[in-house]
């Protein structure tokens, strides 16, 4: 069975999959490659032995420390594609602040980090039973094009930045469902809502936050969710 183990970082989540092989899911702000290293050896898990760093998406909080982990740890690094030039760059592409808070986020945390070439470029849907987890990835664009979410075979899901889980990385209400401080396209946010959703997962693990009980995402997107697919 597949274990999520959620690793609380400076500003944003990274997540441990165990499996046959462990898996890296987003590796956090430019710098935190220690504080990864030391969260993986509390559950036995060397960096040199992960079979994947897997992106939700290629903002610098959520893959600002890749390249220092994929030198550290030779595993290879995947990417949606719409989302690996970003990643290639080290560029977080456009951003648009969803409410004012967006917009002070914008202006402190968004910034270049060192970007690194994909050498698994996602195109649909993935299995990642090659890689040890029994697990597959999903396109859930809308935050960024490239955004994916992986869902495991516990129906445990991890969705990145599609909504997140109370404020300043869930340090109050990690467990009340909102928006993300940036939405590129809230039609599509909300479509892979639904998708996600329609899933029922058990949990939802987000990169701000969380995790956060289905029957609450449920309740706090409910006008959304009773649209049709």
């Amino acid at each position: 069975m597949v274990r999520v183990i959620q690793i609380r970082l400076g500003f944003s989540n990274a997540f441990l999959l165990l499996g046959d092989r462990p898996i890296l899911v987003d590796t956090g702000s430019p710098g935190e490659a220690e504080h990864i290293r030391r969260a993986l050896a509390q559950h036995g898990v060397a960096l040199g032995d992960l079979a994947l760093i897997l992106h939700t998406h290629a903002h610098v909080d959520h893959a600002g420390t890749t390249r220092a982990l994929k030198g550290l740890s030779g595993a290879p690094v995947a990417i949606h594609a719409r989302d690996a030039e970003l990643l290639r760059r080290g560029q977080n592409g456009v951003i648009k602040p969803f409410g004012l808070l967006g917009h002070f986020v914008k202006a402190f945390v968004v910034k270049p980090y060192a970007g690194v070439e994909a050498d698994i470029v996602i195109e649909g849907e993935m299995e990642l039973a090659p890689y040890g987890v029994n697990a597959r990835v999903l396109p859930t664009p809308g935050h960024t094009d490239g955004s994916i979410s992986v869902v495991t075979e516990a129906s445990e899901a991890i969705i990145g930045d599609v909504i997140m889980g109370g404020f300043t990385n869930g340090a109050f209400g990690a467990d009340e469902p909102g928006y993300h401080f940036f939405v590129n396209d809230l039609e599509a946010v909300h479509a892979s809502l639904r998708k996600l959703v329609a899933l029922a997962p058990a949990r939802l693990y987000v990169g701000h936050g969380g995790p956060l009980p289905l029957e609450k995402v449920r309740a706090r997107f409910a006008q959304i969710l009773s649209q049709s697919l």
